[in-house]
């Protein structure tokens, strides 16, 4: 990756190529310094032995969507991976019925591995470069890293990357002007997917949570479900997020309607994030991190579902080739 110098003999290549140069000089400790300042640095972790209903409970008591894992070495944590609620998701459903919720006290020991991202444990140094980490982050899937600092281990997600491009995007340029349904094509382009008009997977208001949960965690090209009504209608979403905090009490809660579901979970039913398809990568960066959305719904007039942008694929749509 290349720095722009005014010599280039075309302007419009030398704006193209703004955010590439501006990436190319940045670090893991510039991103730190910007999202993450000391203060804010302390890793929430969890022991191996901890059941999945402690660790779903922590996950909604932090706000936090996965967790560092650890063990006792010689008196000293050594963390071993991090668990996403994906994780425990597709341990919760590879388990699961519905007349045991005894399930949720198996050890998140054995949520590891459950998807790639758990089976081992990324780390990154503090002058590893942004591009570095965007690459980790867009093409190989990764979620969240532990970086190495002199302090200690501190937690950088994908979210800390976005809120850091974020709060420079005057450093981006042109990049920024690209629309929603450009960006939902190029991640189907990214994932091998030539057609433009791969259908959106909806869910009908009737379903059951447990079902919905369980559709989600078999099939791992989805990241959320969109809700429709009887016309189609984009009403809400459900996600592996919205397992968090379910506890033995709650757990007759799965046999209800997605929707009651949601409702009894988190004591209404907020609107999900939705976007047109006039909406930029710039208005997507800043709905994401003004309003902490992980997902947005591009949804015609009608309000029919058309795509989906996630966070993860974000940060790659400002990488070296982009």
């Amino acid at each position: 990756m290349t720095a722009v110098h005014t010599n280039y003999s075309s302007e419009q290549h030398v704006l193209d190529n703004v955010h590439q140069a501006f990436i190319s000089s940045k670090t893991v400790a510039n991103i730190l310094a910007k999202v993450k300042p000391p203060p804010n640095r302390q890793v929430v972790d969890m022991p191996v032995t901890a059941t999945m209903e402690e660790a779903l409970d922590l996950l909604l008591a932090e706000d936090i969507l996965s967790v560092p894992v650890y063990r006792w070495e010689n008196n000293q944590k050594k963390y071993i991976t991090i668990v996403s609620v994906l994780d425990l998701l597709k341990l919760f459903v590879s388990q699961a019925s519905l007349s045991d919720p005894n399930v949720l006290l198996k050890p998140i020991s054995e949520a590891i591995g459950q998807t790639a991202e758990s089976s081992t444990l990324v780390t990154v140094q503090v002058t590893d470069s942004l591009s570095y980490i965007i690459d980790l982050f867009g093409q190989h899937g990764t979620h969240r890293v532990l970086v190495q600092a002199e302090e200690g281990l501190i937690l950088l997600s994908q979210m800390d990357v976005i809120r850091y491009l974020h709060a420079h995007n005057h450093h981006l340029g042109r990049i920024l002007d690209i629309t929603a349904p450009a960006v939902i094509e190029r991640a189907r382009m990214k994932r091998g997917n030539s057609s433009s008009h791969e259908p959106v997977t909806t869910i009908t208001f009737k379903s059951t949570a447990f079902d919905v949960f369980l559709k989600m965690a078999h099939n791992p090209r989805i990241t959320a479900l969109p809700i429709v009504d009887d016309d189609g209608i984009f009403v809400g979403d459900l996600s592996p997020q919205d397992l968090r905090g379910l506890n033995r009490e709650r757990f007759d809660a799965l046999a209800k309607p997605v929707v009651m579901y949601l409702k009894f979970s988190h004591g209404d039913i907020y609107p999900a994030f939705t976007c047109h398809n006039r909406f930029t990568l710039s208005q997507i960066m800043a709905a994401m991190v003004l309003r902490k959305a992980y997902r947005l719904w591009l949804c015609d007039d009608q309000g029919h579902v058309e795509g989906v942008i996630v966070s993860d694929r974000k940060p790659y749509k400002l990488g070296a080739n982009d």
